[in-house]
């Protein structure tokens, strides 16, 4: 009878050992953070440092001196932008007297810092017990005792084969 029951365990437990998958699952959580700065960048320089070149000379004739005078002795500011994906560029010329007088650069530019974290874990591994159980009746007269085989799945679930005086005795649990 014993020997029935050993064999019977041994049979099981090879099946539990054969069917178990030796894959191991990973778990990938992937977190992205973005931060984004912006850099301001002013610079200022004099009109007579700036170098020119005279392209061509227009003449009309309907212009009244005092409209010519007037034009040559007032400050222009001429402002040039160019935009690019986020990022602003701008340009500032101030002109008086067919002259550059002043000139400023002014760039705001938009940095992103884009982090990526991979945090990999491994599913749990199934586990096998071997156990010696004993079992008290209520009344105190009699002790029983079992051999238990037990295996722990991946999943949160526990199978119990046992053998013992009282025959033998299959289980499963569940983790709560």
């Amino acid at each position: 009878m014993i020997k029935n029951g050993l064999i019977f365990i041994l049979i099981l437990m090879s099946v539990f050992l054969f069917s178990v998958k030796t894959q191991k699952k990973t778990i990938t959580k992937s977190t992205i953070d973005t931060v984004i700065t912006y850099k301001t960048l002013t610079k200022y320089t004099k009109g007579d440092n700036i170098p020119y070149k005279i392209l061509d000379t227009i003449y009309k004739t309907n212009y009244d001196t005092i409209e010519i005078v007037k034009d040559y002795n007032q400050a222009k500011e001429f402002i040039d932008s160019i935009r690019q994906d986020s990022n602003l560029y701008v340009i500032r010329d101030t002109i008086s007297q067919n002259r550059i007088i002043g000139r400023s650069f002014q760039a705001k530019i938009q940095e992103k810092k884009i982090t990526i974290t991979n945090n990999i874990e491994i599913k749990p591994k199934a586990s096998l017990y071997l156990g010696i159980r004993s079992d008290l009746t209520r009344d105190l007269s009699k002790v029983e005792h079992n051999i238990s085989l037990s295996l722990k799945t991946r999943y949160k679930g526990l199978f119990n084969v046992g053998y013992g005086m009282s025959g033998y005795s299959l289980g499963y649990s569940i983790k709560l």
